[in-house]
């Protein structure tokens, strides 16, 4: 009987460690998904403030979403959950140096990405939901804060 039970423990931690093996493993793919979009995005709000030009947002990520919700500095995570609509487990507080880019697609987040405002400052937005047609944005020459287009001189 005693062997049985530390069969079965056994059993027990190595199904646990089974699973948290793939649960890291798939967050591990997600930080590359993250790493790529954020490459992607610099590169391409880069090219913004020198040309001129503005930018689409769906012009650097490779998936599906339909809404970008952008939050600031200083934002906890309760008001994440709430503008959300949803108890997303993602939400966290956001700090001084970073901005929260959280897509969604059908009410489901499908990619979230801490971006430093140094490589592109989306704090100064009049408004803080687009639809996937409305995420067109604009990087002044002077590296002062990303604009969201339609509200571009």
């Amino acid at each position: 009987m005693r062997g049985h039970r530390n069969w079965a423990g056994t059993s027990v931690i190595a199904v646990t460690l089974w699973l948290a093996c793939g649960v890291a493993m798939s967050g591990c793919g997600r930080g590359k998904e993250r790493a790529a979009l954020a490459t992607k995005l610099e590169q391409r709000i880069r090219s913004a403030a020198e040309t001129g030009d503005t930018f689409h947002l769906s012009e650097v990520t490779d998936f599906d979403w339909d809404t970008l919700h952008v939050f600031t500095p200083y934002v906890v995570a309760e008001e994440i959950r709430q503008s959300l609509g949803n108890d997303w487990s993602g939400a966290r507080d956001i700090y001084e140096s970073e901005c929260l880019l959280v897509f969604v697609k059908e009410g489901r987040v499908v990619m979230d990405l801490e971006y430093p405002r140094m490589k592109g400052d989306f704090s100064a937005m009049k408004k803080y939901r687009f639809s996937r047609d409305e995420a067109r944005f604009a990087a002044p020459k002077n590296g002062r804060p990303l604009t969201h287009a339609a509200d571009s001189p």
